[in-house]
């Protein structure tokens, strides 16, 4: 059987495909190709269960009519519209496949319902997405087995790092989610003063790069800045021998569930239940206006009533 996976989108996204794509590898044997961006594309390109990447780059000159290119050179039995957008839809559409797998209307994005593809049943679109990607797989009469991401895992790094440190993310792709420089830096001498634990700091935008200087300049000796200095693949080899992760809602936050880490999520307008760790600890204030889910805020109370104390607490209890 081959099977086309069309999951462009964000970091977090992919990630929590992957089990489910594991699934349909190990039930069908099947050779499975995907439709990924850049930024996912390593991961992507390197999993073990994925046989074929077709990478789509929006901003390449010729970049849509070299991944339609790409999609029409095989015939698939099945193809997954896993990004329920209007793109996504559009390449699902033009593979040759038999059989053509979507959302059930109510968690479709973008009208993208009317395409003519064969619906999974409805189910709760605020449960977790990972779960939500496994509803394909119960739909097929897929054996539920162990959830498992097999992250890919470069053979070495060349960066130097203690012994034992502790990962502070400190990016969010929507403004909204982040939590304040001035706390990461409070929470990263916390650390150090209590447990002679150094933090790195990772983070990947031009946005975080700005703030990791602030941090650094605050924190001082107690942070190691790889803000913007690491690969996607060399990000995966530094979590994976973190002691605990602190993130906000981002993709990194997943990559550390999916390798095993003990992570801590600091959440505000997003809905952890939809969107949280998977496997991992959040922390998360009651206000009444949240999960707002908004992308911007004039005053993020959410985030900032979350203390560097209440942070350290967690991490404390998880050492």
């Amino acid at each position: 059987m081959k099977i086309l996976i069309v999951k462009l989108g964000a970091l977090g996204d992919v990630i929590n495909t992957f089990p489910a794509v594991i699934r349909l590898k190990k039930h069908f044997n099947a050779e499975i190709h995907w439709l990924v961006a850049p930024l996912s594309y390593p991961l992507v390109n390197n999993h073990p269960f994925v046989d074929r990447v077709i990478l789509f780059d929006k901003n390449r000159k010729h970049g849509l009519t070299d991944t339609i290119i790409e999609i029409r050179k095989a015939t698939y039995d099945i193809t997954f519209d896993f990004q329920r957008t209007l793109k996504s839809g559009f390449f699902c559409l033009i593979s040759k496949s038999r059989k053509k797998l979507g959302f059930d209307k109510k968690r479709c994005k973008e009208f993208t319902w009317l395409y003519p593809f064969t619906r999974i049943p409805p189910s709760d679109p605020g449960k977790h997405m990972l779960e939500q990607y496994l509803d394909f797989t119960d739909y097929l009469g897929i054996k539920k087995d162990s959830i498992t991401w097999e992250i890919p895992l470069p053979d070495a790094i060349d960066i130097n790092l203690p012994e034992k440190y502790i990962i502070l993310n400190i990016g969010a792709t929507k403004k909204a989610n982040l939590w304040q420089a001035e706390k990461f830096a409070d929470l990263a001498r916390l650390i150090y003063d209590k447990t002679k634990i150094m933090s790195v700091l990772t983070g990947g935008g031009k946005e975080d790069i700005k703030r990791s200087l602030r941090i650094a300049a605050l924190a001082g000796k107690s942070v190691i800045n790889l803000v913007g200095k690491t690969s996607l693949t060399e990000l995966a080899g530094i979590i994976a021998a973190c002691e605990v992760l602190v993130s906000c809602d981002t993709g990194p936050m997943h990559l550390s569930v999916a390798l095993g880490k003990r992570t801590i999520a600091l959440f505000g307008p997003s809905d952890p239940r939809r969107t949280g760790p998977y496997r991992g600890e959040v922390i998360k204030k009651s206000i009444s206006c949240s999960p707002c889910n908004r992308k911007k805020c004039s005053d993020p109370i959410c985030m900032t009533m979350i203390s560097p104390d209440d942070v350290f607490s967690k991490i404390f209890e998880l050492l």
